[in-house]
């Protein structure tokens, strides 16, 4: 009993010892002068015993950009389950006979956010999937559409994006939303040449996929090399007229931007459409269902599913992929009405998280994304609630979901020379003087840790700003 004793206060004093060292690391770190400025937050909670470590501003409310991804990706994980699949259907109504459809055909989407994308080699990317689907068609035997042929996006609601999200990212592919049928991510590319000195106007090369309709008003200039891209489209959802202006950089090579799509159902409708008539099959019109209808009778003819739940959530948390995690809020939206909604999907985590116990006041969210400057949380409830997950989950779970920093997705290049590479996995977040991190440490004695590091409005560079948090985070592993 004596021995049991002396290891239980050997192991109380290890922690009380490592979360002081913990706490008065942060607490140096921020009150240095660099943040003089600035709101700087900051989380670490011990994920086995779910008890927070150090905190500094914890319990403040910060905008949490790209980190709130964690929030709305892990919590469609539990709630959906890791092996949900979107599951888009074809199928058609009415009577077949002698090849004649006397009826119409409908695409019924999910919300499935990856419908076309190139990103997984196992499914079909959009320069196959419209003529893979015409194909279907044909080989149901029909060659004649008296109808329409339909695209029902109606199981989300009728609109896209967040309505706090800043004009200027709207036009960006970054910003596409999420709608019920989505395709190619809701991106498209515009290739430059910038060859040109600075000064003069970049030549647009070619457009990929072809939109139809779309005129772009092309106002980009280049400028000296390696300067970044800082070009914007601007023209929001359902707007065919876009405006590009700002600057990219001389180069030898072909340049690219990526717009948003205006309207993804439609465009998919037409692109169907186009490959039914080059297989001789005559169709009415390409149409799309924004509101809630109810079907006659239909026959299946194909379903096109998306890759497991858990394969669509690191993605989105290694690539930082907005429209995603907007289809996922929207997705559970579904659980809590007949239609996915932002509104009913952060309902949904809110409630989610006041029943993990978590005080919900400081946290109020606008989108799924992270790409809302109105959305607020706080460090202590981000850092809690990875703490929550690992331990419900396992670390093994949460690893595969997040990027490895020094590795992997948008933190690839941050620790890359530190101790901590290959220990710490985390989302990273950023907009406008915002920056943000939140992740997970496997510490030297194999304990877990979780931790959110937020900073509002910082003055230095983004570069400076993003090396004093690296060294935070390397300074920390070395601690615990």
């Amino acid at each position: 009993m004596k021995k049991t004793i002396n290891i239980f206060l050997f192991t109380l004093l290890v922690r009380c010892v490592m979360a002081q060292g913990a706490g008065e690391l942060i607490n140096t770190w921020a009150d240095d002068i660099q943040w003089k400025h600035a709101h700087v937050g900051f989380s670490l909670h011990e994920v086995k015993s779910g008890k927070m470590m150090a905190g500094y501003n914890h319990d403040k409310c910060f905008v949490p950009a790209s980190s709130l991804k964690l929030i709305s990706s892990l919590t469609a994980w539990e709630v959906l389950g890791a092996n949900y699949t979107y599951e888009t259907i074809l199928a058609y109504e009415g009577t077949l006979t002698d090849s004649v459809l006397t009826g119409n055909v409908y695409l019924i989407g999910s919300g499935d956010p990856s419908l076309g994308s190139k990103r997984f080699e196992e499914k079909l990317n959009f320069s196959e999937l419209p003529n893979y689907l015409a194909g279907k068609i044909k080989a149901a035997g029909i060659k004649t559409i008296t109808g329409n042929l339909f695209c029902d996006e109606s199981i989300f609601d009728s609109f896209p994006i967040s309505p706090s999200w800043q004009w200027n990212d709207l036009g960006s592919g970054y910003a596409s939303g999420a709608w019920g049928i989505n395709i190619n991510e809701n991106e498209y590319e515009i290739w430059y040449n910038t060859q040109a000195e600075p000064g003069n106007a970049a030549e647009i090369l070619t457009v990929t996929p072809d939109i139809p309709n779309l005129i772009l008003q092309n106002e980009v200039t280049i400028d000296a090399e390696n300067s970044g891209d800082n070009a914007y489209i601007f023209g929001g959802p359902y707007t065919f007229e876009k405006r590009i202006v700002g600057s990219i950089p001389k180069s030898k090579q072909a340049f690219r931007i990526k717009g948003s799509i205006p309207d993804p159902p439609h465009f998919l409708a037409s692109a169907i459409h186009h490959q039914l008539t080059h297989l001789g099959i005559s169709c009415g019109e390409a149409k799309v269902i924004s509101t809630p209808t109810l079907h006659p009778p239909l026959t299946g003819i194909d379903t096109v599913s998306s890759m497991p739940l858990k394969d669509l959530v690191r993605a989105a948390n290694h690539h930082s992929l907005n429209m995603y995690c907007e289809a996922f809020l929207k997705t559970l939206g579904l659980k809590s009405g007949s239609r996915g909604s932002g509104s009913e999907g952060i309902a949904l985590i809110e409630k989610s998280l006041a029943e993990k116990g978590f005080d919900i006041t400081p946290i109020h969210l606008e989108d799924g994304s992270g790409l809302s400057a109105r959305n607020y949380v706080s460090p202590a409830i981000l850092s809690g609630f990875l703490a929550q997950f690992v331990l419900k989950n396992s670390p093994a779970t949460t690893t595969y979901l997040l990027p490895e920093a020094g590795s992997e997705g948008t933190v690839r290049r941050l620790l890359k020379n530190s101790a901590a590479k290959g220990h710490v996995w985390m989302k990273s977040g950023s907009l406008n003087k915002i920056m943000s991190y939140t992740g997970l440490i496997e510490a030297k004695n194999k304990e877990w840790y979780s931790f959110s590091i937020m900073v509002n409005g910082y003055t230095q560079s983004s570069s400076q700003a993003r090396q004093a948090i690296e060294k935070l985070i390397s300074d920390l592993y070395q601690k615990l």
